[in-house]
């Protein structure tokens, strides 16, 4: 099994987007459907995650299986702090090694100085929450809309876990 990681060319972000968003609309129909069409679901994505990547601390991995594009992470880096933004595995990707796989390439990857990583999930979302928790964070509050939890973690427990 190959499996490889690339930061996205954010000068060529909408094709990519394009291969991206059947991945994400495919799990968020699981977790959380949004009751809209494809088009519409598409169009609210781009409006958010365009500019959201134009930001210089945003990056976007591409994971790929055996060449081919199994997923994606969009993180930022604030300070010492690794925001971990959104991951998505498409669903025959799952539970082959890709996940583990992204975070040790990301310990190896990302500065030494991040002391704390941070990440939200959805309230309804509980596979996520349990991921975040197994990697050692902490539930530390609510989004301001209260619909997600903000978890709260160090580093190097993170990497201690997935090394």
């Amino acid at each position: 099994m190959d499996i490889s990681f690339t930061l996205a060319d954010k000068g060529d972000l909408p094709p990519i987007l394009l291969q991206l968003f059947p991945i994400l609309r495919g799990n968020m129909t699981a977790i959380a459907p949004t009751g809209d069409s494809y088009e519409e679901d598409l169009r609210v994505w781009r409006e958010y995650i365009l500019p959201a990547l134009a930001e210089p601390s945003r990056q976007l991995v591409l994971m790929r299986r055996d060449g081919v594009l199994a997923g994606y992470f969009q993180y930022s880096l604030h300070g010492g702090t690794l925001v971990m933004e959104e991951i998505q595995i498409s669903p025959e990707h799952q539970g082959t090694g890709l996940f583990r796989s992204l975070y040790q390439w990301l310990a190896k990857t990302l500065p030494p100085s991040l002391t704390q990583v941070e990440a939200y999930a959805h309230k309804s979302n509980r596979k996520s929450q349990a991921i975040l928790e197994h990697l050692g964070l902490e539930k530390a509050g609510e989004n301001p809309s209260g619909s997600s939890w903000h978890y709260l973690g160090s580093c190097q427990t993170l990497w201690e876990r997935v090394l």
